[in-house]
């Protein structure tokens, strides 16, 4: 009988010793509060999500939608017809009576007729900003609108010419463009016209991103500048919604922004947010919700790393929702869910007597025949 006693505590211990390794898929609140209190590595806070918190919460919006908005501020507009060096120039001359380009050059003026014609020259602006034109040698171009351009031919072609009219016209150019790149349906090189094109414009002038908008964002590099915000963020009617300089570089990049459910679920899964704005309510029903046997409805977290100015040194934080309040699926509709966000649905405390009395059984039924016969 002893013998068989020390048998039994001994598998009892054994048994004993296993709670501290039994399988767990996430911690249960009070796990998670102990460790706010402790000075962890990765210190944190947890917070209740009330209605007084969420009027507090800022604006779901990336700091790029602010760099674009001081690009915006800071441009300097003008036109976007200004000659450059590398454009090329389209210069029609029109001449009535007796012209340089009428072909009765060597008439005299008794027989001459009253004539009119015209004369289309294409030049290229050389590097050093001027252009070669033939009766009239070099003419200064880069950093002057084309009517300007027009009124020196114009002065000029007076001397040999009865009554010229010149009217220049940019055919192409290498400077007032932007540039539209990543994913995008028709990238390429996009000229900049009189309309003062602004980004959303362009965009759709080139066929729009190849993705959702959801999960894409628009970077912008402007000389030294460069700013990068979400699509979706983005509105017509905004500073954000910039207008385009000549040399910007767009490029939209894929971004597919999602969260992750962790803890007391049917399945840990990453979801994607496909929508703008996502809530804490519309998020749990993607991911199944919390397991009935095993969740905690007390208990449903949302980790979080709060990202300021100082984007190197994020605060991170842990947002607390008691599910079993009625009134808290109404905060559970107002709180948005972002990029990156965790969401832990916590186990609930008895599962652990559960675990226990089931790990017990596994390790004692197939030796209680053994003991038996022992006694």
């Amino acid at each position: 009988m002893r013998r068989f006693q020390k048998i039994a505590l001994i598998f009892l211990g054994s048994a004993l010793a296993g709670c501290a390794t039994l399988p767990s898929s996430g911690p249960t609140s009070s796990a998670v509060l102990r460790g706010a209190r402790s000075n962890a590595e990765m210190p944190y806070t947890v917070v209740d999500i009330t209605p007084q918190l969420i009027k507090a919460l800022p604006p779901s919006q990336s700091m790029g939608v602010t760099q674009m908005r001081v690009l915006s501020s800071n441009a300097t507009h003008g036109r976007a017809d200004m000659i450059r060096e590398g454009d090329t120039l389209s210069i029609l001359v029109f001449e009535v009576g007796v012209g340089l380009f009428s072909g009765q050059a060597n008439l005299t003026d008794a027989i001459r007729a009253p004539t009119a014609g015209a004369q289309q020259i294409v030049a290229v602006v050389r590097e050093g900003g001027n252009v070669d034109l033939p009766y009239l040698g070099t003419v200064r171009a880069a950093g002057i609108y084309p009517e300007k351009l027009a009124e020196e031919l114009r002065r000029r072609l007076k001397i040999v010419s009865e009554s010229p009219q010149v009217v220049v016209n940019i055919t192409d150019t290498a400077h007032n463009v932007v540039y539209m790149s990543g994913a995008i349906v028709k990238p390429g090189r996009y000229r900049l016209t009189a309309a003062h094109e602004k980004l959303l414009d362009m965009l759709a002038i080139a066929g729009g991103p190849a993705d959702n908008v959801n999960n894409v964002e628009i970077k912008i590099v402007r000389g030294t500048q460069v700013a990068q915000a979400p699509l979706n963020e983005i509105s017509s009617e905004e500073l954000s919604n910039l207008e385009l300089m000549p040399d910007d570089r767009v490029e939209v990049v894929l971004r597919r922004p999602s969260y992750t459910v962790f803890g007391a679920t049917d399945k840990v899964s990453q979801i994607s947010l496909e929508a703008k704005a996502v809530s804490l309510a519309e998020a749990t029903a993607r991911a199944a919700g919390p397991s009935d046997s095993r969740a905690n409805p007390r208990g449903v977290y949302v980790f979080r790393l709060e990202k300021g100015p100082d984007d190197e040194n994020p605060r991170a934080v842990v947002y607390h929702l008691n599910m079993l309040k009625p009134e808290s699926y109404f905060l559970a509709q107002m709180y948005v869910i972002k990029d990156k966000d965790v969401i832990l649905f916590s186990n609930s405390p008895s599962n652990l007597p559960q675990k226990l009395a089931t790990f017990i059984t596994q390790i004692i039924n197939p030796i209680l025949p053994a003991l038996f016969l022992l006694r």
